[in-house]
C-alpha cells in the first residue's frame, strides 16, 4: 500500500480532530449529482463508469457487492496512474490520481447511491470507510490490489494504523521532504464531507504550485480551499503563502 506517500501538508498546532454528525456531513455545497451529469456528459471514460455503476447498483443494490464492483471499476476504467497532487480533473482526464483524487471519485458515487460512508481525514493520508450490511469496509483508492478491505480484523488494524501513525509522522512541503521547521503537525483522524474534500484537494494543488514556485497560483489555490474548508492547516498555509508573496513583491 502507498501509506508512506505524504499527500497533505500538516500545519498548524496539535488538536485532536471530531468525527462530524451525518447531518452535518450532509450540508456539503459539493453535489455529487451535478459532479457525475458534468463529467458523464464531457468523458467518455467517466460515462463508460457510471453506466456500469448504474448496472451494478440495479443489480446489487446497497451492498457490499456494489461497493467492491465500485472499488475494481474506479481502478479499471480511471484510476490508472498514482500521482502526488494530482486534481480530480487529472484524474478524470488522464487517469492521474492521489488519495484525496481518488476517494473524491468513489464518494461521489456512495453519496448518489445513498450510503452510510465516511470521507477519513487523517494527517498525511484520506480514504473511505462505509457501513454496509452490518458491518464497515474501507476503500483505500491508493491501492488497486489490496485496497477493498472488508475483513473486520484487517479493518480495525487499519483504522488503529492510521490513527496511530496521524499522531506522529512529520510532513514535508515539497517532494525533496524537506521539513517546514517553523510550523506544527496536527494530528488529524475525523470524518469530513464532500465539500471538505474538495478543499483538500485545492490545498495540494496549493502546494505543488508552491513548489513550482508559481507563487501566485498556490495563493489563489489555498483561497479557494479555504472558503471551502478553513481548517486550521489550510488556514496556517494561507498565511504562509501570503507572507511569502510580500517577501517575493520586495525582493
Amino acid at each position: 500500500m502507498k501509506r508512506f506517500l505524504l499527500l497533505i501538508l500538516a500545519l498548524s498546532t496539535s488538536y485532536t480532530g471530531i468525527a462530524l454528525s451525518n447531518n452535518e456531513k450532509k450540508e456539503s455545497l459539493i453535489s455529487s449529482n451535478d459532479f457525475i451529469a458534468f463529467w458523464d456528459s464531457t468523458s467518455t471514460k467517466f460515462e463508460k463508469l457510471n453506466i456500469k455503476l448504474q448496472k451494478d447498483f440495479d443489480r446489487y443494490g446497497e451492498s457490499e457487492k456494489f461497493l467492491k464492483m465500485l472499488f475494481f471499476r474506479s481502478q479499471q476504467y480511471l484510476l490508472d496512474d498514482y500521482n502526488q497532487y494530482a486534481s480530480v480533473e487529472e484524474l478524470i482526464e488522464t487517469g492521474a490520481f492521489d488519495c484525496v483524487s481518488g476517494s473524491f471519485l468513489m464518494a461521489v458515487f456512495l453519496d448518489r447511491y445513498g450510503f452510510d460512508y465516511d470521507i477519513m481525514e487523517t494527517s498525511f493520508h484520506v480514504f473511505l470507510t462505509v457501513n454496509v450490511e452490518g458491518k464497515k469496509v474501507v476503500l483505500e483508492s491508493t491501492d488497486g490490489f489490496t485496497g477493498f478491505i472488508n475483513d473486520k480484523n484487517e479493518v480495525k488494524a487499519y483504522l488503529t494504523d492510521f490513527e496511530k501513525e496521524s499522531k506522529k509522522n512529520p510532513l514535508y512541503l515539497n517532494p525533496e521532504q524537506q521539513l517546514v521547521q517553523n510550523l506544527l503537525q496536527p494530528a488529524i483522524f475525523r470524518a469530513i464531507n464532500l465539500q471538505q474534500l474538495k478543499g483538500l484537494e485545492l490545498f495540494n494543488r496549493a502546494i505543488f504550485y508552491n513548489n513550482q514556485k508559481e507563487y501566485d497560483i498556490a495563493f489563489k489555490k489555498i483561497k479557494e480551499a479555504e472558503t471551502l474548508y478553513p481548517s486550521e492547516r489550510i488556514s496556517a498555509l494561507s498565511r504562509l503563502l501570503q507572507s511569502q508573496l510580500v517577501v517575493a513583491s520586495n525582493l
